[in-house]
């Protein structure tokens, strides 16, 4: 995490900025121009400050952390797919960037100040969400070969409802009718669209409605360690957030209304679109159901496809493909491909070949759906398929998240990475998978059904899903060295490692990996218990530092939870037992936290493990930290340094010291915190435990200003707050903040003191912390 000097940022700033900033001289002297001039110029600040960034070698997460902004905002920005940034946000990022004030002024005047005459209300409606924060867009793409559906269009558009209920039958266009619909939509609700595939009907689990929540609020920019652990909890954070915003939630595929109920915005202003197989009789909604495609629009979809020459030279052979496919735009555009792909056969003949495989082959479905030529079209893309790509699409069957990377896939069909890329490129011309991300591939759930019974048959089923455990499991320990070099706690005996094993440069390749795999990780935990594998715990633990880190406790009491009930030692439940209660302190559930605490630690007694035994005891310390008990956690930390000092782990050891130190600091024993944390320096400058140096020159300083040491506390509190920043820890560079601003006001440096306490608000105030409003009362 380098700043850019204005030195090293000079080159780029040539390159990306002087070519644009005529264009911002022109808007300045015309005014600001409308929403198509708006969008030119914004495009092209994105393009700038992703240069900047890429050259601070900065991620977007990085850069977010030091501007005090979201990481949606970020990515929003450099993609140009947000409104225009207000002036803070743009001294935000310069300064996060570490540009000189010639080229801060560059960077601000590529953003014009909008013209004193604004359009009329009627025209665009103003947004309602507070300056600098993100304005979410997650609507997907709408799918290029989209075509008809204008009587079920004219439906939605007289609609005056605020929640809009969407079924039909799988596969019927649903979601593309909805997309279009949501995207006539957008302008009228400028505070942003949120997206969320509920997975009602996938063939694994639907949507958690919880984890939907935690992923709308963090889009909304709630700080992740402000999100409640409890559904209901979440729900009503939802609820006041939107409240007196314009809003659009798209609610796709939902299996229930129970499933959509909490997902709600409580405010009128706010509109909601929900899909789904079945009608949602539960919710006070508007129904829409949606059919099979009308003939002439079926046809019209074919037509689009297969080339209109073709399609007219042989007028009823198109018909008939769309009788066969069932007018269902899922089969029309498989069926659609297949002909396209094969420019020298008759259309008649394609036809002929469906109607002559449907007699064999039964409804992928029994729940009443009317398509039931469906089946034979899946089994005809894949009859089409070259053999490899072919057994590449059943392989996929065997995974059991939404989505899938390349280096996952290539572990279960057992070849190299790039092989697999080019069998996964040739799924997604075949219309049987698309890209949903870099690197990232899903299917419609309905051929995702089909991969999966088709991977039930398969004899190499059983070998692919031991492969696939073992690339999570030894992937997972991997990005635990680099997120947590000083852990040693990773586990790969659990299952055989892949054959070409996904290497991490960076702590942030790691993180993105995890971050990426979130969705599927407990799913992949439940499929190593069901084989009867050690990597049902063994996998939980090696992404332990990744949940902790990122604050995402509901899944990591979800996963645990699978790796306590499958593991069989005392020590793996041990394990097991200290990661939910770690999960549980951080939720602040504590009673529950110390009940798993102390079973923890007497399975890791039975176990022989001092090591688990001396981390369960200084988790202890941590946990009474937080509830105050000062005494308690020195006792528990003194007993856990005991145990550690048995074997050589600076890390723990450094634990226990830190917080005997915390635990005289809040009994104002300043002389004896002092010396713990002076010792914890030493180690973590041992280990290069950068981010820890930091957190302990803060606890130093604070120590060092309790006896009067001013000048020492001066001192370790500037260096904590260098290294709080080089590590993106807002909270801690916060906290270092108000300590600077106490030892200031001590040494009656008042206009020092005030500057440093509102900094420290303005960081609070992003993260959603009460102490903002604490440190602006009135003294």
């Amino acid at each position: 995490m380098v700043d850019v000097s204005p030195k090293a940022s000079g080159a780029l700033w040539e390159e990306t900025t002087h070519r644009h900033l005529h264009i911002s001289d022109r808007v300045r002297c015309n005014g600001w121009t409308g929403n198509r001039g708006e969008a030119s110029v914004v495009e092209r600040f994105g393009s700038v400050l992703r240069g900047l960034r890429e050259t601070a070698r900065l991620t977007q997460e990085q850069l977010a952390e030091k501007a005090g902004l979201s990481t949606n905002a970020i990515s929003a920005l450099e993609r140009g797919e947000r409104m225009r940034p207000y002036p803070h946000t743009v001294n935000a990022l310069a300064a996060a960037l570490g540009l000189d004030p010639v080229q801060q002024e560059a960077l601000r005047a590529l953003v014009p100040r909008r013209a004193a005459k604004a359009p009329a209300a009627s025209d665009v409606p103003a947004a309602s969400s507070a300056p600098g924060l993100p304005v979410p867009r997650q609507l997907t793409a709408v799918p290029g070969d989209f075509t008809g559906r204008i009587g079920d269009l004219a439906r939605l558009r007289n609609l005056t409802q605020n929640l809009i209920a969407i079924d039909g039958t799988a596969g019927v266009g649903k979601t593309t009718l909805a997309l279009v619909w949501a995207r006539e939509l957008r302008e009228r609700f400028p505070d942003g669209q949120l997206y969320a595939n509920l997975r009602g009907y996938d063939p694994g689990k639907p949507a958690d409605s919880g984890d939907v929540l935690d992923g709308f609020l963090r889009a909304l920019d709630v700080p992740a360690a402000k999100i409640p652990p409890k559904r209901d909890d979440r729900a009503a954070l939802f609820r006041s957030l939107t409240d007196g915003k314009r809003m659009l939630v798209l609610l796709d595929n939902a299996s229930s209304a129970e499933q959509v109920r909490p997902l709600l915005p409580g405010a009128l202003t706010c509109s909601v679109i929900v899909t789904s197989r079945t009608a949602l009789t539960g919710l006070a909604a508007a129904k829409v159901s949606v059919d099979l495609l009308p003939l002439d629009e079926a046809v019209a979809f074919l037509r689009a496809i297969v080339g209109t020459e073709r399609a007219d030279a042989e007028p009823e052979a198109v018909v008939e493909m769309a009788r066969l496919c069932a007018r269902l735009p899922l089969a029309l555009r498989l069926a659609g491909q297949r002909a396209a792909s094969r420019p020298r056969l008759r259309l008649a003949e394609v036809a002929a070949e469906l109607a002559g495989q449907a007699s064999r082959l039964t409804p992928l479905s029994s729940n009443g759906d009317r398509c039931t030529n469906v089946r034979t079209v899946f089994s005809w893309s894949c009859d089409a398929l070259p053999a490899a790509q072919a057994r590449m699409f059943r392989l996929l069957g065997v995974h059991p998240g939404p989505d899938i990377g390349t280096h996952a896939a290539a572990a279960l069909a057992g070849t190299s990475p790039t092989a697999a890329a080019g069998l996964l490129d040739g799924l997604v011309d075949a219309h049987l998978i698309e890209h949903v991300g870099r690197d990232r591939f899903a299917s419609h759930d309905l051929l995702k059904a089909y991969a999966r019974e088709q991977a039930a048959t398969d004899p190499e089923g059983p070998a692919a899903r031991r492969r696939l455990v073992g690339f999570y499991l030894h992937t997972a320990a991997a990005a635990d060295h680099l997120l947590h070099p000083g852990r040693g706690r990773a586990l790969v005996d659990g299952a055989a490692g892949p054959e070409h094993p996904l290497v991490f440069d960076s702590f942030d390749a790691a993180l993105a990996w995890c971050e990426a795999e979130r969705p599927c990780l407990t799913a992949i935990a439940e499929l190593a218990a069901e084989l009867g594998l050690d990597a049902a715990w063994q996998l939980p633990n090696n992404l332990w530092s990744f949940y902790f880190m990122r604050k995402h406790w509901a899944d990591g009491t979800a996963a645990h939870q699978v790796g306590l009930d499958a593991a069989r030692s005392d020590g793996a439940r041990a394990r097991m037992l200290n990661g939910l209660a770690v999960a549980f302190a951080a939720q602040r559930r504590f009673d529950e936290a110390i009940g798993h605490f102390h079973r923890a630690g007497e399975l890791f007694r039975a176990a022989g493990d001092r090591w688990g035994e001396g981390s369960t005891l200084a988790n202890l310390g941590d946990t009474y930290l937080g509830l105050g008990r000062f005494t308690e956690s020195a006792d528990h930390s003194a007993r856990a340094l005991a145990v550690v000092r048995e074997y050589s782990n600076p890390y723990i050891e450094g634990v226990a010291l830190g917080n005997l130190g915390e635990a005289y600091l809040g009994l104002h024993a300043y002389d004896t915190a002092r010396a713990y944390f002076l010792r914890v320096l030493s180690l973590c400058r041992e280990i290069d435990h950068r981010h820890g140096e930091g957190l302990t020159l803060s606890h130093l300083g604070a120590a060092c200003a309790g006896l009067g040491r001013h000048g020492e506390a001066l001192g370790n509190l500037t260096r904590a707050l260098e290294l709080g920043r080089e590590s993106g820890d807002r909270q801690s560079e916060a906290v270092t903040l108000v300590r600077l601003a106490d030892v200031h006001d001590a040494l009656g440096n008042t206009e020092a003191a005030r500057g440093f306490r509102e900094s420290a608000a303005g960081i609070f105030e992003t993260l959603g912390d009460p102490r903002a409003a604490e440190l602006r009362m009135p003294a």
